[in-house]
């Protein structure tokens, strides 16, 4: 299933920048009065137990902790329909505004979360992989679970039906072939929502994280929204076949960190270069190029991190500024995220943008046999 490891997460750029900012700017953000955004942020969860791989689950304690913060600090938390629908409009939204989704359907959602997250009459998404329902896999919630969920307001999204790597050829499998693969995926995980449950979303979280120019084009054809596990908020300006989530796991669940994602604002990056981060097999240190747009950020103070490392980069000062960088060290094959971060200018909140590059196997290969 899904997971967040091999990347780089909130609690580097914490520990790597942030941790020299001054607790009385961490209080000064913290007690901002909220106002009208136009932005929000998206939350992804997978396991809430304690027996599940760390690198995908909190523990119910640290579920709770999050979700006592989000009530006593003002959130709104919208459902993830509503939310999307909001920001596409380029509506105004209550600045302290998120929307909680979680990953395969894991049983712990079921006997966890929608309790918890019904006390406080908060919706929330579900992404499945129908196959792993149909299997009946005692890991996973039941179709009997999952219609209790949806009647109770719980939003249940597309995750494909055998929750494949949607970059990777099967070997001897053509592009046309691929193609037609991964839309299959998709279009009978859909109907297999729609046999089983009344108001299935047009919603779509690619397994993995992964996806390229051609899967998101798939996405935006079927017509879908797209979500990613890039790190950052959503913003009108986003790409909606492939909108950015906080992935959230044991690592980087400490509630400083936490207070940081869920006050987020998406970085205005009007241009990549390249567009796409499946990269070709010799290809260990790839650039990136980003063009950013105004908005109320410190360029001058862009920071980039990828896992343990800064990302060297080059900042021109240009209308519009442009931002150049590269990893210091060779990429190790797998996935690889880059997050970038900004201060605003009246030092209150962050400004995020994240890119994921995936490096094939040594042999070239992403075939799985």
């Amino acid at each position: 299933m899904s997971t967040t490891s091999g990347v780089s997460s909130v609690a580097t750029i914490w520990t790597g920048w942030m941790a020299q900012a001054s607790l009385a700017l961490v209080a000064l953000f913290l007690s901002t009065v909220a106002v009208a955004a136009d932005s929000a942020v998206v939350l992804e969860y997978h396991h809430v137990a304690e027996d599940t791989p760390p690198s995908t689950s909190v523990t119910p304690e640290t579920f709770e902790r999050h979700m006592e913060y989000l009530a006593a600090n003002g959130f709104e938390v919208w459902p993830l329909p509503r939310l999307v629908a909001a920001v596409r409009a380029g509506k105004d939204i209550p600045e302290r505004t998120i929307a909680l989704t979680f990953d395969d359907g894991y049983r712990s959602v079921y006997e966890e979360v929608f309790p918890r997250l019904q006390a406080r009459g908060w919706p929330f998404t579900i992404f499945i992989a129908t196959d792993s329902i149909d299997d009946g896999d005692r890991n996973f919630v039941t179709w009997d679970q999952l219609r209790e969920m949806e009647a109770a307001g719980v939003t249940i999204g597309n995750h494909s039906v055998n929750h494949p790597h949607m970059i990777r050829r099967l070997k001897g499998e053509d592009q046309a072939a691929w193609l037609r693969r991964l839309r299959g995926e998709i279009v009978e995980a859909q109907e297999r929502l729609d046999q089983e449950l009344k108001r299935p979303a047009r919603l779509f979280a690619y397994p993995f994280g992964e996806f390229s120019p051609a899967v998101a084009r798939i996405v935006r054809e079927l017509d879908f929204v797209g979500f990613g596990q890039q790190s950052g908020a959503v913003g009108s300006d986003s790409e909606f076949s492939a909108l950015p989530r906080f992935p959230i796991a044991t690592a980087f669940a400490g509630m400083e960190s936490f207070a940081i994602k869920v006050r987020s604002r998406p970085l205005p990056v009007t241009a990549t270069r390249p567009d796409s981060g499946v990269l070709e097999p010799g290809d260990d240190r790839p650039g990136l190029r980003l063009t950013l747009g105004p908005g109320p950020y410190r360029p001058e103070a862009i920071r980039c991190y990828l896992g343990g490392d800064t990302v060297p980069l080059e900042l021109e000062t240009g209308n519009p500024p442009r931002l150049s960088l590269r990893p210091a060290r060779p990429l190790q094959p797998g996935r690889s995220k880059v997050n970038c971060t900004a201060p605003a200018t009246d030092g209150e909140q962050w400004f995020w943008y994240s890119f994921l590059w995936m490096k094939p196997l040594p042999d070239g290969s992403w075939y799985r046999e």
